[in-house]
């Protein structure tokens, strides 16, 4: 858990993702782009897809419970 966090809070990107997933709910790929305003966010997607922090459900990413608990504990939630 430590060294996601870690990760998280040290990728600006990924941690711009996680917080407005937290916040807005499901979004697609090119919602969350424009909404975090992250060029070629899909690369950054793709990396916390990869560290099971986020999942893709009728093409629409949304936060894995480890998500949730990795977005609250950097927010201090």
């Amino acid at each position: 858990m430590d060294e996601l966090i870690g990760f998280v809070a040290s990728n600006h990107k990924a941690s711009k993702i996680l917080a407005v997933l937290d916040s807005k709910g499901p979004m697609d790929g090119a919602t969350i782009a424009k909404t975090t305003r992250i060029v070629g966010a899909d690369k950054s997607i793709e990396e916390l897809v990869g560290k099971k922090l986020l999942v893709s459900e009728g093409g629409k990413y949304t936060l894995t419970e480890l998500g949730i608990e990795v977005s609250h504990k950097l927010r201090g939630v």
